[in-house]
């Protein structure tokens, strides 16, 4: 066994190897689409240099098997993530790669003492190395654009390393085994970009999967508006960036709404619920925070806002709700309020507690207005309620 062989059995080795590993990550990962393509590419490469290595006469085939590797691998990085965005599309790999296998197939009807005819395998491989590199290199900005731009930098390396035995002799034989070291070399490469756009995509998905935890545990699913635990780190982080006594706090409910839910069922109030939340959301400014604080219970925090305003507040969502009822099969719906200023230093739990009891002075005015208090806890005053645009149930 000369030294030629010796190196392209390593070669075929290390191919083998890293298709072997790549196919181990898969089996510890889950199944990634393109990931099939890349090992395939690795296992027919290995073929080649295998086969060259144990019947030189057959480098003809050892050619066409190393020819695949960067248009397969190519097609499996456009399968592995269509939204990549690489130019062109897979019928065009193909058809460069059907072009460079007629084009080096072609290579016994050159000339045999030609450099032309010599050099043709070699060009074919510069066409498929040249063009996979130039896709792997307008692929998009962002965190996949260094290990795409090393695989399209390795690309083009490998595709000149053959030419200087074309150039120089042109052997054959030598042109082959420089092209399987620098495939092998190459195929490094590959497996590093591989695994790491599988892990950042791995990295990727749980980031999205944890934001949608947060999601579910922050936001409640029947209103999507933050639920009470949230609402509470919200206001609180919203008041620290305040100044003191600037925000105001609404806290209010659906006026007879165990009634609906007993005489229309409780998909009727959930209906009603979706309708007042949205009614909410299509009322507050982006700074504002809204909550549900259970049942048909809902508190909202309006910074930079006094009394007056909130009440105008108030009587928007009233007015939107009464917009989105109509042609829905319900009852006539009101709100009441309850409504407080923050004072200075005052905790949301406080706030929350006088603003109860506004609502609660509401409920025995009649129902289908606001009340504010003013005061501390122990001795509110309830200012005259407002009626809202609503008529009681």
């Amino acid at each position: 066994m000369n030294g030629g062989t010796t190196i392209l059995w390593f070669a075929a080795m290390t191919l083998a190897l890293l298709a072997a590993s790549l196919g181990g990550f898969e089996r510890r990962q889950r199944r990634y689409r393109g990931w099939p393509w890349w090992m395939t590419a690795l296992w027919l490469a290995a073929a080649g240099a295998a086969l060259a290595a144990a019947v030189p006469a057959a480098y003809r085939v050892s050619e066409l098997l190393l020819l695949q590797w960067p248009i397969v691998t190519l097609v499996g990085l456009r399968r592995f993530d269509s939204r990549l965005g690489l130019p062109l599309n897979e019928r065009s790999d193909w058809a460069v790669l059907a072009a460079a296998g007629l084009l080096a197939a072609s290579h016994p009807l050159w000339p045999a003492d030609g450099v032309t005819g010599a050099l043709v395998p070699d060009m074919a491989a510069l066409l498929v190395h040249l063009y996979a590199a130039a896709l792997f290199f307008c692929g998009p900005p962002g965190r996949d654009a260094f290990p795409l731009n090393l695989l399209g930098l390795t690309m083009a390396m490998v595709a000149l390393a053959p030419l200087p035995a074309g150039w120089i002799g042109h052997d054959p034989i030598a042109s082959i085994g420089l092209r399987t070291i620098a495939t092998a070399l190459g195929a490094v490469v590959m497996a590093f970009v591989a695994i790491t756009l599988a892990s950042e995509r791995t990295e990727r998905q749980l980031r999205e999967s944890q934001r949608r935890l947060r999601a579910l545990a922050n936001i409640d699913a029947l209103t999507q508006v933050p639920n009470r635990r949230h609402f509470h780190e919200l206001a609180d982080l919203a008041l620290r960036a305040d100044a003191p006594g600037s925000a105001t706090l609404l806290m209010f409910d659906v006026d007879h709404f165990k009634r609906i839910n007993d005489a229309l069922g409780h998909a009727a109030g959930d209906r009603v619920l979706r309708l007042v939340s949205g009614s909410i959301l299509d009322s507050l400014r982006p700074h504002d925070v809204a909550g549900r604080h259970g049942g048909d219970e809902f508190v909202l925090l309006l910074r930079h806002t006094g009394i007056d305003d909130a009440m105008g507040v108030a009587g928007r969502i009233v007015g939107r709700l009464q917009l989105q009822a109509e042609g829905v099969a319900l009852p006539p719906l009101s709100l009441s309020f309850g409504i407080v200023q923050l004072l200075p230093g005052e905790a949301v739990d406080d706030a929350l507690r006088r603003a109860d009891q506004a609502l609660y002075e509401a409920k025995r005015q009649g129902r289908s207005c606001a009340v504010a208090a003013r005061g501390d806890e122990d001795q509110p005053v309830f200012s005259e309620s407002q009626r809202l645009g609503l008529t009681a149930c």
